[in-house]
């Protein structure tokens, strides 16, 4: 019916795999198709992997029942084919692999394990699995049994010694109800001699028992609206008496501890359960003076929607009418129902009042008083960004980059030859922006021959500028590094941080820094440096440099491991970071709070040496490695709870050091000389390398620098100690001088924009449980003394300084002994009141014997008298 091409088809098919010919091409189409749709995903191909080999196991199996040792395998294939019958090629082939290396039963038994261990794989599910649950299906039924039969016992135990008629007329209508949203009680059963756990009990029993009217312990409620998963309760007041009745979930084992306890606490009763037939004893023969009072305060828990009802006073006879109270709506959720813990005792139709009156009703209840439940603010797990908020970088055209370089190479060796410098190249290291050509003076060369050539050199290559780095640290070889032409290969930071030397970077303050002069990715550590200054001129990459650095902490550390402090009196570089997990406390932008956020630094370090101390340990590894080695760490107190590294970055030192250059100064040089142990960093960045910003303590202090691109060789003495930051082409061009290197390298910076770092922020705004309000008080306290004081000590001036200042700039010479006779004042008055002068800068400090000289004009000091007095 098929024809000759049908038939082929179909002897082919059945040569190779016999009679699972039938079957064999839908599941190899099922398999072609499920690894094209998931190439990706080696769960789907590990299931067709071992579909494949399935289907070769049953041709292994199925030729085994006709397995002849002397056949040729293309016997096999020939018989399939013709008589449709075996395995065909495929199964003999295995039988015969088989049969040699295990024999006939050996190579069953290895193709049955095949067939298992496929099966498994493919169907997620083993046997022992399914045995094990139907055991323990087995168990839980007969140990429901058991309980059921345990029940029964104890209910005709009951019957025996109470009278069925009273039973009848106490429980009668117990479980009927004309409302709509009748919910049935358990029946009550009596309690035995010995102690028995009747809630236990029928949770135990209630898969077997289900049709029995056995439920979970759940309310019964007239008028109850149910909306919106809020369930709003009814009661009745009467004698400041609330009966509450409580619904018992599923976790009906876990209420089972909490109401033995309560009961036990409430009826005195240590040895025996709070049992519902005790109070139905004490109800019939009228003994109520043990009943305890309910205590319920209504602002905890009150209802809407009550209607006015008549009870009736047993111990007075009269009725009653009791009106609702109408306040808030309740709303009771499983959190509520687990912790704080009611426990409800139901009855027929009497139920027990202030002072032990009975009153008609449904429920008696006994309300444990919640305990405090209000949320504390907490943070979500941290869970690092994505890499898809950073863009990918940029394919770089390397053919012509080579062909540049080897025109370059070309001239620079031309040049040599003209100007009778015996020198060769060895190699050429190409980076983002720059590329470096290592030459290598003959034997007698001087290395100041080539580095005279410098402007020759700039000119035969017609360069914007060059290097010469003379001689290479660690080579014999002299580098002279040319910008590359046109456009410079940018460096995403995306790029850096996906690199290995990133991922495998165990330190938690590592930031990736960018690409050396070879292109290789450079990665630091904050926690060795300890302390980073970074300087260069406007638009060189500065702020770019720190933004790479705060998202390096980022992507690296947990706000757990790695607290920021962001000082920015720009205001607008680093206020994009607000709300982000890792800030202590919100950006600073002003410069006398940041003052404040120094001291509080201060402090911070004291009080962490303080517990080192305490816990005999040297430096902040050891004292996290020594709390993370008790068993429990959240048990101890705060004070020796998990330190985090606090990272402080000023992004602008010179404005700083304007408003208060003494205290500033002071501040980092104390957090540089003793904060490393701490754990306390300083990055410290400003766009005016002048000493009276980078002053020779700091620069003592803190030994990593980053130069960017300056005006001038002494701005870059200034930052590095030496000469090459003038040379920098900008754009995150970079001499990277960290502690330990000999000499500054050259580095090209990574990139990131600004909506780069607006998704990341975005992102990560969601982790955070807000600010330590505590460090804030503090930093914002102390900048509040500090203008205090400043206040005062402006204020605080003699009642003749302005006299004397007028005084002086008339006579245009200002002395001590002048204003003791002039003002007829004491010599230590005198000479506070020309100290005081010479603070407004009216007249100048003392030079020995000489006169002091007037600074001020009459025009300048009444300026001066209006601004500051």
């Amino acid at each position: 019916m098929s024809g000759k091409v049908g038939a082929f088809v179909n002897g082919v098919l059945f040569g190779i795999f016999g009679i699972p010919a039938y079957i064999a091409p839908i599941v190899l189409v099922f398999v072609v198709l499920i690894y094209l749709a998931n190439k990706n995903n080696m769960f789907a191909i590990r299931k067709c992997i071992c579909a494949s080999v399935l289907l070769v196991v049953v041709c292994s199996l199925i030729q085994m029942t006709n397995f002849d040792e002397s056949y040729k395998i293309t016997t096999y294939y020939t018989m399939s084919s013709t008589e449709k019958t075996g395995g065909g090629l495929i199964g003999g082939a295995m039988c015969s692999l088989l049969y040699e290396l295990f024999g006939f039963g050996g190579g069953i038994v290895v193709l049955i394990l095949m067939a298992i261990i496929c099966g498994i794989i493919i169907s997620e599910k083993t046997f022992m699995k399914a045995m094990t649950r139907a055991l323990e299906s087995i168990t839980y039924k007969f140990q429901s049994r058991g309980a059921v039969a345990e029940v029964d016992e104890a209910e005709e135990e009951y019957q025996e010694e109470y009278p069925e008629d009273v039973a009848d007329d106490y429980y009668d209508g117990y479980n009927d109800s004309e409302e709509d949203e009748e919910i049935k009680v358990a029946k009550p059963r009596k309690r035995r001699a010995k102690t028995f756990n009747i809630f236990k009990s029928f949770t135990e029993a209630k898969s077997e028992e289900s049709n029995e009217e056995v439920s979970d312990n759940e309310v019964n409620n007239e008028d109850s609206n149910l909306e919106d998963n809020d369930l709003d309760e009814e009661t009745n007041d009467y004698d400041d008496n609330y009966e509450v009745q409580d619904t018992m979930n599923e976790e009906s084992e876990e209420f089972d501890d909490i109401a033995e306890q309560e009961m036990s606490h409430k009826f005195g009763s240590t040895s025996q359960e709070y049992d519902i037939r005790n109070l139905a004893d004490r109800l019939i023969s009228g003994n109520l003076d043990n009943i305890p009072e309910v205590d319920f305060d209504a602002d905890n828990l009150t209802f809407e929607q009550l209607t006015t009802d008549d009870v009736f006073d047993a111990k007075s006879g009269k009725m009653h009418e009791v009106s609702p109270t109408t306040t808030s709506k309740a709303i009771i959720t499983k959190d509520t129902l687990i912790s704080p813990y009611e426990t409800v005792v139901t009855h027929g139709q009497s139920h027990i009042g202030t002072g032990g009156n009975m009153v008609s009703g449904e429920t008696v209840t006994q309300i444990i008083r919640p305990f405090d439940t209000t949320p504390k603010k907490t943070r979500r797990k941290y869970v690092r960004p994505p890499y898809k908020f950073l863009k990918p970088p940029f394919a770089a055209d390397t053919k012509q980059a080579k062909e540049e370089q080897k025109e370059t190479a070309k001239r620079l060796q031309e040049t040599f030859d003209s100007f009778g410098v015996g020198a060769k190249l060895t190699n050429i290291s190409a980076g983002p922006a720059v590329t470096r050509y290592e030459v290598q003076p003959n034997q007698g060369v001087k290395v100041s021959k080539i580095t005279n050539l410098a402007d020759d050199i700039k000119l035969n290559l017609a360069a914007a500028d060059i290097r010469i780095e003379a001689p290479i640290p660690g080579k014999a070889a002299v580098g002279i590094e040319v910008p590359n032409k046109g456009e410079n290969s940018t460096v995403m930071l995306r790029e850096l941080i996906e690199s290995k030397e990133f991922k495998t970077k165990k330190s938690d303050l590592a930031f990736a820094v960018g690409k050396d002069i070879s292109g290789q990715v450079v990665i630091a550590d904050i926690a060795k440096m300890p302390h980073l200054l970074i300087a260069g001129q406007t638009g060189a990459g500065k702020s770019v440099c720190i933004n790479t650095l705060i998202m390096s902490l980022l992507y690296k550390a947990s706000p757990d491991d790695v607290k920021l402090i962001m000082i920015d009196p720009k205001v607008v570089e680093l206020s994009v970071y607000n709300g982000i997990p890792h800030l202590l406390v919100p950006v600073v932008t002003d410069p006398k709070k940041a003052s404040g956020a120094l001291n509080w630094a201060l402090q911070e370090m004291t009080e962490r040496y303080q517990k080192f101390a305490e816990a005999g340990v040297r430096d902040i590894t050891s004292f996290n490695e020594k709390i993370e080695s008790i068993p429990n760490p959240e048990s101890l107190p705060p004070r020796y709870q998990k330190m985090p590294q606090i990272v402080i970055i000023i992004d602008e030192l010179a404005d700083l050091m304007m408003v208060a250059p003494g205290e500033v100064e002071d501040a980092i040089c104390r957090l540089a000389q003793m904060a490393r142990a701490a754990g306390l960093h300083l990055i410290i960045a400003t766009q005016r390398p002048s000493v009276n910003v980078i002053t020779g303590l700091i620069k003592a202090n803190v030994p990593s620098r980053i130069a960017f691109s300056v005006a001038s060789a002494i701005d870059s003495r200034t930052i590095i100690d030496g000469g090459g930051a003038e040379k920098l082409l900008g754009k995150g061009d970079m001499l990277f001088y960290p502690s330990g290197y000999p000499k500054p390298v050259r580095v090209q910076g990574a990139f990131i924009s600004d909506k780069e770092v607006s998704d990341v922020v975005t992102y990560l705004k969601q982790f955070s449980a807000g600010y330590d309000d505590v460090v804030d008080k503090q930093i914002t306290s102390a900048a509040v003394e500090k203008v205090e004081v400043q206040e005062k000590k402006a204020t605080d001036k003699d009642e003749y300084f302005i006299e004397a200042g007028r005084f002086v700039i008339e006579k245009d010479k200002a002395s001590i002994g002048m204003l003791q006779r002039v003002y007829k004042i004491g010599f230590n008055r005198a000479a506070r009141i020309m100290d005081q002068l010479c603070e407004a800068g009216v007249v100048s400090g003392e030079d020995g014997t000489k006169p002091r000289n007037i600074l001020m004009t009459h025009d300048q000091f009444n300026q001066y008298i209006e601004e500051c007095l």
